[in-house]
């Protein structure tokens, strides 16, 4: 764009040129020779001629006037075109300022998405770094869980071992005098039903061959029965290999009062030999006050025949050998089991044939003639079978009265809880 002092300049110039032009062309008109001027038309423009017969001043003035328009169009076209140029200019400025702007929004955005990968990055390897260190820490966590699961499974084992070991290091020399603290007689009626009513709490199994242990207070003791085999049956060792189940396993936490263990071999299933039966003394429960000793009893159905033992323990006691019993073989116990069968099936006949009336209840005469006792003999029998006094007896009744109960109960031999 053209500045002030410019334009000045090119007018001076222009009406420079203008002047000297004019000058020039006068003193042409004056010098030439064709050249008439007519006093009358004085010094108008339309009065000089050339005598050529050529335009005069006017045309001069005309032409002088046409140049001017023409440099006035030209400085005008100037003028527009340094006023494009700076409209260009100031577009151009403009449009290079946005594209910087642009350029600084862009570098900026593409700062700002850097950051952002670099943020997310980060961020990504922190939550691997911290999943990491999850899993690093539940593997540790598993592994001393392992750890500790071997190690205590060793410590139970070293403890088995250590246990057997000095049990068997002591059994010669405490053997007889724990004999001599257990008494033995023939299981009564009253322990039988307290044993009885136990195990059906317990959903305890029985059988020909089985060994119950009752006590009554919340401490811990345990069962343990040395198979014929030599193998040891036990809270750790609940199935043997000849078949015997732990099927309950009592106060482990101090859950009842009148707890019961219970090992069987399924019917007809028990190896014969000799069985070693021992009670070890393993917890007491601080927490319900149980007293110290604790009495308890072990029963022992043997192929039938139920025997009762009683002792007791104390906190600290060693392992205590209650009692040992022999087992017939499965075929000596089947011959009895027969002649036992063969024997109830006899004496049902007897009992069938000495009932006149049908009326399956037998009279002092009708039961003396059944079982060949004495009339004095079947009376007392017949007294003592005769639990409703009715004057009459069944044949359940009559065998239910054959049970001797010669051992105390169970309520009398343990302590009470405070």
């Amino acid at each position: 764009m053209a500045t002030p002092e410019t334009a000045q300049i090119v007018t001076w110039v222009i009406t420079i040129l203008l002047a000297g032009g004019f000058i020039l062309g006068v003193w042409r008109i004056l010098t030439r020779q064709d050249v008439t001027v007519s006093a009358r038309q004085g010094m108008s423009p339309e009065g000089l001629r050339y005598g050529s017969g050529a335009p005069g001043f006017g045309t001069a003035k005309n032409e002088i006037d046409r140049k001017l328009a023409i440099v006035a169009t030209r400085r005008r076209r100037q003028e527009t075109i340094a006023s494009h140029l700076a409209i260009e200019n100031t577009e151009r400025q403009a449009k290079e300022q946005l594209a910087q702007a642009r350029a600084r929004q862009e570098v900026e955005h593409q700062q700002m998405l850097a950051d952002a990968r670099e943020t997310a990055l980060e961020e990504a390897r922190l939550a691997s770094e911290a999943a990491q260190k999850v899993r690093e820490q539940e593997d540790e966590a598993r592994r001393r869980e392992e750890e500790e699961a071997r190690l205590s499974a060793e410590r139970e084992n070293q403890r088995q071992a250590d246990f057997l070991a000095a049990e068997e290091a002591r059994l010669a020399e405490i053997s007889a005098a724990q004999q001599q603290q257990v008494s033995s007689t023939n299981a009564n009626s009253k322990a039988i039903k307290e044993l009885q009513a136990r195990l059906e709490r317990e959903g305890a199994k029985s059988s020909d061959v089985q060994v119950s242990l009752m006590w009554n207070n919340y401490n811990d003791l345990d069962l343990h029965i040395v198979c014929p085999s030599g193998e040891r049956l036990h809270g750790g060792n609940k199935t043997s290999a000849c078949g015997g189940i732990l099927d309950v396993d009592a106060n482990v936490r101090a859950e009842t009062r009148k707890p019961v263990e219970n090992v069987f071999w399924p019917e007809g299933t028990a190896p014969g030999g000799q069985y070693h039966v021992y009670v070890h003394y393993y917890k007491k429960h601080n927490k319900r006050r149980s007293k110290d000793p604790t009495s308890f009893q072990i029963m022992v159905n043997s192929g039938g025949e139920m025997t009762e033992y009683t002792a007791e323990l104390s906190k600290g006691d060693p392992i205590m050998q209650v009692c040992s019993f022999s087992v017939s073989s499965k075929s000596e116990r089947a011959s009895v089991k027969r002649e036992l069968e063969l024997e109830l099936e006899s004496l049902k006949n007897k009992f069938t044939d000495a009932d006149a009336d049908g009326s399956a209840q037998l009279s002092v005469e009708e039961l003396a003639k059944a079982t060949g006792m004495s009339i004095e003999e079947a009376e007392v029998i017949h007294k003592k079978a005769d639990k409703d006094g009715d004057g009459s007896v069944s044949l359940d009744e009559y065998l239910s009265a054959s049970d001797v109960p010669s051992a105390p109960d169970l309520e009398s031999l343990s302590n009470d809880d405070a």
